[in-house]
Formats: C-alpha cells, sequence, structure tokens
C-alpha cells in the first residue's frame, strides 16, 4: 500500500522559474472559447472560471491563449490582448487568482497560417512561406520583413500590458503548430533569407521575440515559454532541435519552459491532446523529453512537464526521478476545477478525466466545460460521437 506521505512534496511551496508558489500543480493555458465573440474582452463566465481553478487549491493558473493582434487571432472567443484595454482584463483576472492563493502567468500567441475557420474578425492569415499548413487550412500570405518586425513589436507591446496588469509573469507560446513552430519546421518555414534555411535561421524569431519582450517587461519579471519539443509530424522537426532550442533559450535567460509537443497538425496519436490516457503506462507522454531538458538546462530554468498526468502516483515518480519540476494539467481541470484540493483534503483517486476530448466539442455552445463529469450540466448535452 502506498505511503500518502510520499506524496506531500508535491503539494509543499516551492520557488521556480522566477515564482513563489505554493504547490508544485499548474493549470496549462487552456483555449476555453469565453471570451467576448465581437471585441475578445474578459467575459465573467470566463473570469469566473480563473476564479474557480486557483479556490481549487492549484498553484500556478496560465491563462490561455491571448492574441497579440488581429492577424495572431486563431480561434472563435479567444481572449484579445492587441490593446490597451487589455490592462484591465488582466487585473481582474490577477484579482481573482490572487485571491484565490495561486499565482496567474498570461500566455501570448500569435497564431499564423494556422486558424479555425469560425474566427471571425480576424486580420490577415500570415505563415512563414505562404500557402496552406494542411488539406484542411485556408491559403496563408508570406510574412514580409516588414510584417515579422511587426509581429515581434506585437509580442512585445502584449507582454508589456500583462505586466502593467499586475500578473505574475508571461509565457510565450512557442509550441502546437502557432506562428513560432511555423518557423521553426522545415516543413512550412521554405524561406531563403535570415528566417530561415537552417536550424538558426529557423530559430531565429524565437530569440526576437524574447529580446523584445524581456526589453518590455525587465530582466526581473518571469518570462517563460511553451514549446512542442518534437513538431510529432513527418518531415517536421524532431526532439535533437527541439531540445536544442529550449536549452538556448534557457540558457540565454529564459526563466521557464513547459514542454510539451505536437501541432494542429498532427495526426491524434500524435497531437499534444491525446485521447485514451489512462492511470500508469500512458500518462506522462512527453516525459523523456521533460527528461532531457531537465538534466541539461540551467538549475535556475524551471521544467513543466504537460501532457497526460493524471495521478499522484506517476507525478511523485516524475519529482523523485529528477524529469521536471511543475506538473501542468489541463482537461483533468476542465472536469475537476477543485482536483488539488481534492487530492489535499479528501482522497488520492487519479483525476476522473477520461481524455475524451469531448470538452472540446463543447466549444460550439458556449464556454467549454466537461460533458462527463459537471454534473451542473447534467442534461443539457446530446449524446457525443464515439471520439
Amino acid at each position: 500500500m502506498t505511503d500518502p506521505n510520499r506524496f506531500l512534496p508535491l503539494f509543499r511551496p516551492l520557488q521556480a522559474g522566477g515564482l513563489k508558489l505554493r504547490n508544485r500543480f499548474m493549470r496549462s493555458a487552456t483555449w476555453l472559447a469565453g471570451a467576448d465573440p465581437r471585441t475578445g474582452a474578459l467575459t465573467e463566465g470566463l473570469l469566473g472560471r480563473y476564479a474557480e481553478l486557483a479556490a481549487g487549491g492549484v498553484g500556478l493558473v496560465v491563462t490561455g491563449y491571448g492574441y497579440i493582434s488581429r492577424d495572431g487571432k486563431s480561434a472563435p472567443r479567444q481572449w484579445a490582448l492587441d490593446g490597451d484595454g487589455a490592462v484591465g482584463d488582466v487585473r481582474r483576472i490577477a484579482d481573482v487568482v490572487h485571491g484565490g492563493g495561486a499565482k496567474v502567468m498570461v500566455q501570448i500567441v500569435h497564431g499564423g497560417g494556422w486558424r479555425h475557420p469560425s474566427a471571425v474578425g480576424a486580420g490577415r492569415l500570415l505563415s512563414p512561406s505562404g500557402g496552406a499548413l494542411d488539406r484542411k487550412a485556408a491559403l496563408s500570405e508570406r510574412l514580409t520583413e516588414a510584417d515579422i518586425d511587426q509581429v515581434i513589436a506585437d509580442f512585445a507591446a502584449a507582454a508589456a500590458r500583462v505586466r502593467e496588469g499586475g500578473a505574475d509573469g508571461v509565457q510565450i507560446h512557442g509550441a502546437h503548430g502557432f506562428l513560432l513552430t511555423q518557423f521553426l519546421s522545415p516543413l512550412h518555414n521554405r524561406r531563403d533569407d535570415d528566417w530561415g534555411r537552417s536550424f538558426e535561421g529557423r530559430s531565429k524569431l524565437f530569440f526576437s521575440v524574447y529580446d523584445a519582450v524581456r526589453s518590455a517587461v525587465g530582466k526581473d519579471f518571469p518570462l517563460w515559454f511553451k514549446l512542442s519539443l518534437s513538431e510529432e509530424v513527418d518531415g517536421g522537426y524532431g526532439p535533437e532541435e527541439g531540445l536544442r532550442l529550449a536549452l538556448r533559450l534557457a540558457e540565454t535567460g529564459v526563466d521557464g519552459i513547459e514542454v510539451s509537443g505536437g501541432a494542429g497538425y498532427s495526426t491524434a496519436e500524435r497531437a499534444a491532446c491525446r485521447i485514451g490516457v489512462t492511470r500508469g503506462e500512458s500518462e506522462a507522454y512527453f516525459a523523456e523529453s521533460a527528461r532531457a531538458l531537465r538534466a541539461q538546462a540551467p538549475e535556475r530554468c524551471a521544467v513543466a512537464l504537460v501532457g497526460g498526468l493524471r495521478s499522484l502516483e506517476k507525478m511523485t515518480e516524475l519529482l523523485e526521478g529528477g524529469i521536471c519540476d511543475l506538473f501542468a494539467m489541463s482537461r483533468p481541470f476542465i472536469a475537476e476545477p477543485d482536483l488539488v484540493n481534492r487530492w489535499f483534503e479528501e482522497d488520492l483517486v487519479p483525476s476522473g478525466c477520461v481524455s475524451c476530448n469531448a470538452c472540446f466539442k463543447t466549444a460550439e455552445r458556449g464556454l467549454i466545460d466537461c460533458p462527463v463529469m459537471r454534473d451542473k450540466h447534467e442534461g443539457m448535452w446530446d449524446p457525443l460521437p464515439e471520439s
């Protein structure tokens, strides 16, 4: 029988990535389709979700995923960080999350050539080389040098709003097939200039964005990246280049890296958000990437792991093995926003999330929720197809 005291290190306060946290549990940035459909402004429903997460016991809440410009919008009802009015939104989120005892980090993103067809009101569709990212995507325009300069400036401006609004840190989304991933990808970056050709050229935008954001927020403000350490598509970049990029960012001064993988155009079995995750062997499917990064990155750079985490046993095993510092989850917190409190106060049973991805289908109706476990909505849902 497992000794419950073995799990206590997961719940103890720590200093990681420039943040003082009450525990090692992190809510990974998640699109909840809850912003105003016309303006992208924060809504009461979306604000309530962040308050709920903080009250549920998590140590760090990462908001998902604020677009830095109209051109960078990629999903319907996505939160907008492209204007100074967003400072007030950040402040409201920071207030409710801090009131629940957690810290808050705001994720910023440019979607590039990847956009949901119903992302009404978005600007130009831009990508490194133009064309369509896959057979289901719309045709995009090739970014000019002026466009790239504007993207860098937009990241910096959005990050400045995050700091002004009182958040505890900013996370740059460099994962899952959005613009930064597209630049790193040899599939989608076919440029024959300084922004392409080699690994150095394909990764250049990451460092240009980092430099601009660091200048905007200052050297003491926690600045993190979320990275897909492997693109998880045939012909895309693999774990060697992903690790090389992560280590260079860590050495440059990034305070934390959330390790993920895959892209929106990856197949289901190689995606960032996989189905059929169960307690035990199928958990933590990006653990080897995190292991490689934690073994070589400077200690001051926190390593967070996301992807199929469901049980205290697995997370404790990973912590004891020195695989990562923080444990990031998304779908389990959609199903059980009070999961950390349950684990600490009531029982040690793994998350009840069945990894079916039915939650994301609910975006068609409004704010994303779990149709399987959130019984307050019982009777609202039509039968869902097999995943």
